[in-house]
């Protein structure tokens, strides 16, 4: 499934190098043994800690973050329509509960298995197509809420040194989102015919796990793409040295 992100409000380009984690953040010792276990609780804290920037590491506030568009291609059997999202905000991320995140230095993997209660993203939308083949269409705004989502996430990192500081990059990452319900709301489909509107919404409801494992793939990909340049930016700007004790 194609998708197309836009994302003008994140910028790649530091200012400062060097950075320290932030007093706030549990830091973790390497040698520990129980270091994954610390690590898992480093990672909830610093999530639940980011309903405001901590510009000195290039963490952004994830309470208010905002996707300028996204377009996600038409499934292949339930929802066969095309989405276009626009200024689209995300929140909830201050509930996150994590089970496990796990650090494999001798690969450089980082794998999280967590969720997030309400995922909640707010957005303008355009939509065109079928729905277990009845006709949908519209532009207005609406919301989706995503009840005890399920966020597996796995980056495999690279190094390389920036004035004698060694560095991780992100060479490749992966994202699944798995939802046990989802809510939502769009307004003015059928340009405000609110019996049609009301019908198919009824559809859209019944089907909503089925329609979200018809259109995952670009979701995830989109969503996964907004985490790893949210993560790029912190690993770009701490030095491995500072992530550990």
């Amino acid at each position: 499934m194609k998708h197309y992100l836009v994302l003008i409000c994140v910028s790649l380009v530091f200012s400062s190098f060097g950075a320290k984690l932030p007093s706030v953040f549990i830091k973790c010792n390497r040698k520990q043994a129980d270091f994954q276990q610390c690590l898992t609780k480093a990672v909830e804290n610093a999530v639940r800690q980011m309903d405001h920037p901590f510009k000195e590491v290039g963490l952004l506030n994830l309470e208010s973050l905002v996707i300028p568009e996204l377009t996600v291609s038409a499934g292949s059997r339930v929802f066969v329509a095309q989405q276009t999202l626009k200024n689209m905000t995300l929140s909830g991320f201050n509930e996150t509960k994590c089970a496990k995140v796990e650090f494999d230095f001798d690969k450089n993997t980082l794998n999280l298995d967590c969720i997030v209660p309400h995922f909640r993203f707010d957005f303008s939308y355009e939509i065109n197509g079928q729905i277990l083949l009845v006709s949908i269409y519209g532009n207005g705004t609406g919301w989706v809420v995503m009840q005890d989502s399920h966020f597996e996430l796995s980056y495999q990192l690279g190094e390389y040194e920036k004035k004698g500081k060694k560095y991780f990059n992100i060479n490749n990452h992966e994202l699944k989102i798995q939802p046990r319900s989802i809510d939502f709301d769009l307004r003015n489909l059928f340009d405000g015919d609110e019996e049609a509107a009301d019908r198919v919404k009824k559809i859209l409801k019944d089907n909503a796990l089925e329609i979200y494992k018809d259109i995952h793939s670009g979701y995830d990909a989109a969503f996964g793409k907004v985490f790893a340049t949210i993560f790029e930016r912190f690993l770009t700007k701490v030095p491995v040295s500072n992530l550990f004790d």
